[in-house]
């Protein structure tokens, strides 16, 4: 089915956080906004559906050769055909159907058609996740924001030592633990801090590690301690962004009362757009 007048966008998990509703300032943002809404007078740009309260919607364009996402509209749109573009979220909150539906109706489309065209979305998505870091490319002018400075959102990729454990192997890691981390003992009726799961996520630029017997973790980035997050009780999850972090080796210190447990180093690529 071609030349649909409402489609599924979804949004590869490198660009979640590229959307200038979230790299704007509020007042510059507010002038796209308020520029969409003012064309839209009160009326879904897509389906026609006239309400006060719409939604304003970014679509781009991707290219996985160039690495790079060009803004193509800010439209001004109903609430359910906002579902529509984010239809995965739309499933992940229980209104799936209700999506699907509207869809039907505003491209007078079969429930086979809505398939295909669900398909080749998700077929799409799925390639464009090849790419980590993209670059913003954007007319604003076009758009009613005339002099607004365009951010890249780079971040750094995170390459990590523990890649390939699978952290659900328990008789495994009991065995090469100690070949996993620096490991000192304090006291003997203590258990020293152990490390239960560790997840990079390089879309977003996060280190997650869940671990127990803590009181305390350090982050070090070239031995230079640069952040301390302390445990009240039990489990421990803590979380590590490094947008801001310029540097080469980083690594976690767990301190428990049983003692202390080192990471391998995590090597910091360039903050640059790969």
């Amino acid at each position: 089915m071609e030349d649909l007048k409402l489609t599924i966008n979804m949004l590869p998990k490198g660009a979640w956080n590229n959307d200038f509703s979230k790299t704007l300032s509020k007042k510059d943002w507010d002038k796209l906004r308020n520029f969409a809404l003012k064309r839209a007078n009160g009326k879904c740009e897509i389906c026609g559906y006239k309400t006060s309260d719409l939604d304003v919607h970014e679509e781009w364009d991707f290219s996985i050769e160039k690495k790079t996402q060009t803004l193509k509209q800010i439209i001004a749109i109903c609430s359910k055909c906002h579902g529509v573009k984010h239809f995965k979220n739309s499933v992940r909150l229980g209104y799936g159907e209700e999506a699907q539906e509207h869809f039907m109706n505003v491209n007078n489309a079969s429930e086979m058609e809505f398939a295909s065209h669900l398909n080749k979305s998700l077929l799409e998505y799925n390639e464009r996740n090849s790419v980590y870091r993209w670059k913003i490319a954007a007319n604003l002018e076009k758009f009613g924001g005339s002099g607004i400075e365009i951010k890249q959102n780079n971040i750094p990729l995170i390459k990590n030592p523990y890649e390939n454990i699978n952290w659900n192997e328990y008789d495994y890691l009991k065995t090469e633990y100690n070949n996993l981390f620096s490991i000192k003992s304090k006291k003997l009726y203590y258990l020293e801090p152990i490390v239960l799961y560790i997840y990079v996520d390089n879309y977003q630029g996060t280190l997650t590690i869940v671990c127990e017997n803590v009181n305390k973790i350090e982050w070090y980035l070239d031995d230079i301690k640069i952040k301390t997050t302390y445990n009240v009780v039990g489990l421990f999850t803590t979380e590590l962004k490094v947008k801001t972090l310029i540097g080469k080796n980083l690594k976690f210190k767990l301190i428990g009362t049983g003692g202390e447990t080192t990471s391998k180093n995590f090597e910091i690529l360039p903050q640059e757009v790969l």
